[in-house]
Parts: structure tokens; C-alpha cells; sequence
């Protein structure tokens, strides 16, 4: 017991080592924003995000050749069900997306939304009706440009993708013929730690906390073409997602 005691000190002072560099990473890459380095800037950005993760305990069980063959031009969609899927978002995919989290982390995090747009990010406000349109229309303005873009559909870890899909996925598929891939994600998390709005508490539970894992489900391709109306297309990902 005395030795066990011992492992898991000792496991939560190097994660809290882990998360005070990635921190530190993160103030470095905001001077790289501050002299206009902005792609050095993305790259220190991605590495804070993914030593903070490994901090929180967060093994990635990801298949390589499964990423590989899906992660490519397209709308992808994914699951939101919980606050860790920032580093789904920012580790495992990298793409621009619409967001609101700097509402929740601008308090710990300085300069958190001028991050989040250096990275090409857009942050709004999801209560605001002018907001939400500016937000659909840079999805809009991505999907033609980049023809590569993330979107949550659900809107917030609070509302289940089942019980809420925004139709605005299909309608950009169509609009942009661009394919939808949709991607179901999992954590295989026994401590089950709920985030109650308190960003600082969250933080020492989850380094306090055992380690967990996160893996693909599963992931689908579904082309604009093979339907005749975003309405068809949207009830066929509404499915996709409603079905264990």
C-alpha cells in the first residue's frame, strides 16, 4: 500500500511538471504571435496542447492507418461529450473550426482567443443570433477555400449529438459539394470526472486522476451526391450517430 501511495505521488508530480511546461509552451507561443510569427506560433501551440493532454492522463489508442485514410479534405463532424474533446480538436485533427471554449478558459489561459484566431479559429458567442450567422458564414467562406473544416454539430458537451445535429453540416456539404466525414470518439474514462464550469478544480482532478484512453469508434464518409436533398443527408448522419 505504502509503495502504491508512493507511484501515484510520484505519477501526479511529473503530470504536474508536464502541465506547467505545456503552459509555459503556451506563453512562448503567444510572444511568436506578438512578432508576427504565426506558423511557428500554430506549431508551439500544438505541442502545449498535446503535453497538456498527456499531463490530464490522456493515452491516444488511435490506428494510424485509420487516420490516415479518413483525415482528409472534407466537413468532419464529431461527437462532443466531453470538455477533453478540445484536444480531439486540436491534437488529432488540427483544423479549423468554430468555437466557443475560450469563453470557458480565458480566465486561465491569457490571450486565449487571440490564440484561437492566430490558429484560424473563429470564436462567437452561441447565444448571440448574429454571431451564430458570422460563425456559419466563415464555415462557409472555409469549406470554399480550404475545402477542409471541424464542426461540432451538437454546439456544447451539454447537449447530446443525438438529441442535436445542426442541419448547417448538410447544408455546406451540399452547398460546397464536399463530403461529410463523421467521427464518433470515445473515452475510456473509469474516474468520470464531470466538469462543473470550475476550470482550476477540473484541472487538478484530471491530473489527479488515473490515466485514460481515447479511441475511434467508428468513422463514416458520406457523399453530397448520393442524396438527393440536405435533408436526406442530414437524417443519414442522424443515424450514423443514434446507432450504437
Amino acid at each position: 500500500m505504502k509503495k502504491l501511495n508512493i507511484n501515484k505521488l510520484s505519477n501526479i508530480i511529473l503530470r504536474l511538471n508536464i502541465f506547467t511546461f505545456s503552459y509555459l509552451l503556451y506563453l512562448i507561443q503567444l510572444i511568436f504571435i506578438f512578432f508576427k510569427l504565426k506558423n511557428e506560433a500554430k506549431n508551439v501551440f500544438n505541442a502545449a496542447t498535446y503535453f497538456c493532454s498527456l499531463s490530464f492522463g490522456i493515452n491516444y489508442d488511435i490506428d494510424e492507418n485509420l487516420k490516415k485514410r479518413y483525415l482528409k479534405k472534407g466537413i468532419h463532424i464529431s461527437n462532443h461529450d466531453n470538455p477533453l474533446d478540445i484536444f480531439v480538436a486540436q491534437h488529432f485533427f488540427k483544423i479549423k473550426t468554430i468555437t466557443t471554449v475560450d469563453k470557458h478558459l480565458k480566465n486561465f489561459l491569457p490571450f486565449f482567443e487571440v490564440s484561437l484566431k492566430n490558429y484560424g479559429h473563429y470564436c462567437f458567442d452561441h447565444l448571440n443570433f448574429n454571431d451564430r450567422k458570422s460563425a456559419y458564414l466563415y464555415l462557409d467562406r472555409i469549406c470554399k477555400k480550404d475545402k477542409y473544416v471541424l464542426i461540432y454539430p451538437s454546439g456544447s458537451i451539454y447537449t447530446s449529438i443525438i438529441k442535436r445535429l445542426s442541419k448547417s453540416v448538410s447544408k455546406l456539404s451540399m452547398i460546397n459539394n464536399l463530403k461529410v466525414i463523421a467521427w464518433k470518439f470515445i473515452f475510456d474514462d473509469e474516474a468520470k470526472i464531470e466538469y462543473d464550469r470550475n476550470i482550476g478544480q477540473y484541472i487538478l482532478k484530471r491530473i489527479c486522476s488515473d490515466k485514460l484512453v481515447l479511441q475511434i469508434e467508428k468513422v463514416k464518409v458520406f457523399n453530397p451526391k448520393d442524396y438527393t436533398s440536405f435533408e436526406d443527408l442530414h437524417l443519414e448522419l442522424c443515424l450514423f450517430y443514434s446507432d450504437s
